[in-house]
């Protein structure tokens, strides 16, 4: 239990710090990095997952009105939207992922922030920017990004994927989930801390609650507590409870089988906001070099894989590995959301690697021979690791965290080591160019 209050606390601190700013880039106004998710305004889209029927979400792909160069050489994509009148008392998020590698958020003529990892998420609280009528949204990339050694040397950048989404002003803004077998091994015990965050002047009271369904579709727990949030701040609810059956339902990639997780928050008597998640109960940790599921090792049968195209296409790319007896996905750089979705269902574990591929330039240790061994980038490697774990830390599919790829060696990569570590000890930490940063490994991909 200690050691549980001990990675919570770790967490929030985290939490709070990057809200303010963690990083050697400009991000005011970016929000804290968390779980990937957004939330509904029923339970029917929460649960189907639907985002294109959510009216508090909004697709701006679409709405985007010309590019342009401006007299500082910068590329500039405009887009022009109207919010809905139902969002303006709520907290109003910028989503960007993909595209140009580094960029700057304007919303109507003002600077809100920048982002400098286009395969992770970028999300910026844009609310206080909103003015009546159109809003123009300007994402500005400069003509030459001081970044370019440390992206994917080769590989195409991803399509961006921007859009609006908003919640209530009393939100849950995040999520963090242990469903583990007892010490006894007779049931599983699903943990959830829920972190409420309010940007509200006043202490309210409001509720949160739960339903768990089995992976037979069952209602099988629900419970609902008040809590007290204090305004402009952060709390915490943390619920545990004995899951029975459990223990014939854990999962692993021969067996995906998934707990459906509905969450929602009551203010004064109205549900405001519904998420939903997955949970695979069991354990991922590793000993005498091996990843072990459940206690038992896992034959690694690896490929590389990046998507190229949608779920649709992803999710029977996945199906037909597994025919192969692939049973692990080693990736060259985070993925699109979706794509750990399909692997929990599907049955597929990943080796989760972060945004790091830089030139080794021979292995060079001196000071600052690699930018891996350059402490001026530590702030931007932190940064990057930060953001892959905290998205897609509560996947079951996830077996292993990759510092990158090949980028040589060096304090940058000792201390993201260390971070990793002090947030997560079950899981390992693996780096082709690793030393004692490194925990095992991994054996070579079959394709």
């Amino acid at each position: 239990m200690r050691k549980r209050l001990l990675t919570l606390l770790a967490s929030l601190l985290t939490l709070s710090a990057m809200a303010q700013s963690s990083n050697g880039y400009t991000n005011e106004g970016i929000a804290p990095r968390r779980t990937e998710f957004i939330s509904y305004s029923t339970r029917n889209a929460a649960e189907k997952g639907d985002r294109s029927v959510e009216r508090y979400y909004l697709n701006l792909q679409y709405k985007q009105t010309q590019t342009l160069t401006n007299e500082s050489g910068e590329r500039v994509a405009l887009y022009e939207v109207e919010i809905p009148l139902v969002w303006r008392d709520r907290d109003i998020f910028l989503h960007t992922e993909g595209g140009a590698a580094e960029k700057r958020i304007e919303v109507n003529g003002s600077t809100v922030g920048s982002c400098r990892d286009n395969r992770t998420p970028s999300e910026f609280l844009i609310s206080k920017y909103i003015k009546d009528g159109i809003t123009q949204i300007a994402i500005i990339s400069p003509a030459e990004c001081d970044l370019r050694p440390a992206e994917m040397l080769g590989e195409n950048p991803l399509e961006e994927q921007i859009f609006l989404y908003s919640q209530p002003p009393i939100h849950i803004h995040d999520i963090l989930v242990s469903a583990k077998p007892n010490e006894e091994g007779r049931y599983g015990v699903l943990t959830m801390d829920v972190v409420v965050s309010s940007s509200r002047r006043t202490t309210e009271q409001i509720s949160v609650g739960y339903d768990i369904y089995s992976p037979e579709k069952e209602l099988k727990y629900y419970d609902l507590r008040e809590v007290s949030v204090a305004g402009m701040g952060l709390d915490t609810l943390r619920f545990s409870t004995n899951i029975y059956g459990a223990m014939e339902r854990l999962w692993s990639a021969e067996s995906p089988k998934l707990y459906d997780v509905t969450l929602y928050l009551k203010r004064s008597g109205i549900i405001s906001e519904y998420i939903n998640i997955k949970v695979g109960f069991g354990t991922t940790t590793y000993a005498d070099g091996q990843i072990l599921r459940n206690g038992k090792p896992i034959d690694i049968r690896a490929a590389h894989y990046t998507t190229t195209s949608g779920a649709k296409t992803t999710e029977a790319d996945i199906k037909a590995l597994k025919k192969q007896n692939i049973n692990t996905l080693y990736t060259p750089h985070p993925q699109p959301y979706w794509f750990y979705d399909i692997c929990d269902r599907v049955g597929m574990y990943v080796v989760e690697q972060a945004n790091i591929n830089t030139d080794p330039k021979g292995g060079d240790r001196s000071r600052r021979g690699t930018l891996a061994n350059n402490p001026q980038w530590l702030n931007e490697f932190l940064g990057r690791v930060e953001s892959s774990y905290y998205r897609v830390r509560i996947h079951p599919s996830i077996v292993a965290w990759s510092l990158g790829g090949n980028s040589g060696g060096g304090y940058n990569m000792y201390k993201c080591y260390e971070w990793l570590k002090e947030r997560e000890m079950e899981r390992p930490v693996v780096y082709g160019s690793g030393e004692w940063n490194s925990d095992l490994r991994l054996p070579e991909a079959l394709q």
